[in-house]
């Protein structure tokens, strides 16, 4: 379908660029390809970052958390030292915390936080 809408407008897709993700709760991922035009793709066994969550083939998002907790510490980084070196007053820095890091380290925990009271 894709391929046929492509031919009709003039567009051409970069088959380099092209992946394929599978979602399964099963344990054994197939390692079957996929056809698209005249293309043969694989599956991507890694995790797949797709309008800036990262999925994988399990849906687990560990992968996200484990990203997004890495973006959150590099900036908690770059706060404390901007802190010890312009001298941050301790209530500017808890606005530039929530606005920076808390908004980084959350980046879409809305896919995996259920609304109890433990965070699990």
């Amino acid at each position: 379908m894709a391929v046929e809408w492509a031919a009709r407008n003039r567009v051409v897709f970069d088959h380099d660029k092209s992946e394929a993700m599978l979602f399964s709760r099963k344990r054994r991922v197939p390692t079957a390809m996929i056809k698209v035009g005249e293309r043969e793709i694989g599956f991507n066994k890694e995790a797949t970052r797709w309008l800036g969550i990262w999925l994988d083939s399990y849906l687990t998002l560990r992968e996200h958390q484990k990203t997004m907790a890495k973006k959150a510490r590099k900036a908690m980084t770059g706060l404390r030292r901007l802190k010890g070196q312009m001298g941050l007053t301790s209530a500017n820095c808890r606005k530039v915390m929530m606005a920076c890091v808390q908004a980084v380290a959350m980046y879409g925990s809305e896919l995996w936080w259920r609304g109890d009271k433990k965070g699990n």
